[in-house]
């Protein structure tokens, strides 16, 4: 049974997209804030990452791993949770490194210190 974020099972896609996909999309951010990668570097590494979700999906499952409308599905949920990931890391070291010039804005962010402080 087809749908607009699946093509199969609902099952099939938490495990294979959310839970797989989104796991290896944390880790890839978390990994290229961590090395002051740029964010196209970290799409390309995502871009990679889906080809693979996809694969999982055609592999054992017997979805269809050259659907574009599912590879764009696919690819937007693990670039939002890779870039989640990043932002959060980026944010986390700019403040640990850069203590006395940012503070933390938010979890995805951070700011400039004021002088008064």
């Amino acid at each position: 049974m087809e749908t607009y974020l699946y093509e199969d099972k609902l099952f099939v896609f938490v495990l294979v997209t959310l839970l797989m996909g989104g796991w290896a999309a944390w880790m890839t951010g978390k990994a290229s804030a961590s090395t002051w990668s740029r964010y196209p570097i970290l799409f390309f590494y995502l871009v990679l990452l889906t080809m693979g979700v996809r694969f999982l999906h055609q592999a054992p499952f017997g979805g269809n791993m050259f659907s574009p409308y599912y590879f764009f599905v696919d690819l937007v949920i693990i670039q939002l949770i890779g870039l989640v990931s990043y932002r959060v890391r980026l944010a986390k070291q700019m403040v640990g490194k850069y203590g006395w010039m940012f503070q933390r804005s938010g979890a995805l962010g951070w700011s400039a210190r004021s002088s008064a402080e």
